[in-house]
């Protein structure tokens, strides 16, 4: 071995040693410069050298936890009453999980009792539901018809999974979203169990949702649009969709008429919810999030780390 590789070799192993020292045995810098009779600016050089150069590596294991700066920031961007991020980690399921579970305990915390709850459907919304641990004894309403597809994330099982927690009088919706004309949507709504759970939608005091995203596409009511309302949606320049309605660039409802042929709260009533909760996560839904918030569709959000910055960074 040569002498320059054995002092990079006696560098290195100094490196070492004065990291373990700090960071393992944590003994204050100035006790490892007595020790090992070098300066104490030298024990701040080496450890600054030895995050460097790989000596030393730092995880920090923050999956599911709130990031407490992020979540002012997008707060404050979105003009929303609460904002809550997460650091999210893993596949598209496990993200979906960290993001229900600190969204279950919240609402966990401040829904009361005789509050009437409207739900939709969705992925994470789905994730959010089966963690609830505890509910108030409240009202809940499925507040769509339902989209086909997975039935796991249906708004029947969103219902079904929110009621076993709070005990209180349920109303669903055994009807789809979507018809073919405004007349069977008018039919249907007139059913007897449809209607009384229509009837709830003024009182809603907290909805609990998701929001699809049209570009890129990720929402579950884009991918099951008979292709004469996909184009129609398209060609209109629809960029997100909220409890079946959908929106376009301006933050206002694509069609009138499609909207007719759906079984589901309208627009206006939406607005007039005092508490929207949003549950949604990734950076693909950016847009979406920005156009819905802008126009006073939800008022909180619970999200990761991904769609966060991807928000912030759009803005900037």
């Amino acid at each position: 071995m040569s002498e320059a590789t054995k002092g990079v070799d006696q560098d290195r192993a100094l490196m070492a040693a004065v990291a373990r020292a700090h960071y393992i045995d944590d003994r204050p810098r100035v006790d490892i410069s007595g020790s090992l009779g070098i300066s104490r600016f030298k024990v701040a050089r080496l450890l600054a050298r030895a995050k460097e150069e790989g000596i030393v590596t730092i995880e920090i294991h923050d999956w599911g936890l709130p990031d407490v700066e992020l979540s002012q920031r997008l707060q404050e961007k979105l003009g929303l009453d609460h904002c809550l991020v997460v650091r999210s980690h893993g596949d598209d399921d496990d993200v979906r999980r960290q993001i229900g579970a600190v969204a279950a305990r919240a609402l966990s915390e401040t829904l009361h009792e005789d509050e009437v709850l409207g739900v939709t459907w969705g992925r994470t919304l789905t994730a959010t539901a089966s963690q609830f641990e505890h509910l108030p004894r409240l009202s809940i309403v499925q507040l769509t018809g339902v989209v086909a597809g997975d039935l796991a994330s249906s708004p029947i099982e969103v219902v079904r999974q929110t009621s076993r927690r709070s005990g209180g009088d349920v109303y669903p919706i055994f009807s789809p979203l979507i018809v073919d004309d405004r007349e069977t949507a008018t039919s249907l709504r007139r059913h007897p169990d449809i209607r009384s759970a229509m009837d709830l939608f003024p009182a809603v005091t907290t909805a609990l949702l998701s929001v699809g995203a049209w570009n890129p596409p990720v929402s579950q009511v884009r991918d099951v649009l008979p292709i004469d309302d996909l184009a129609n949606a398209l060609s209109k320049g629809c960029v997100a969709d909220i409890a079946g309605i959908l929106i376009q660039s301006d933050g206002t409802p694509v069609d009138a008429d499609f909207q007719d042929r759906c079984v589901n709260i309208s627009y206006e009533q939406l607005q007039k919810v005092p508490r929207v909760v949003a549950v949604a996560g990734g950076a693909a839904k950016a847009d979406a999030i920005r156009t819905v918030s802008r126009v006073g569709l939800i008022t909180e959000l619970f999200t990761d780390h991904e769609l966060a910055q991807a928000v912030l960074a759009e803005d900037s």
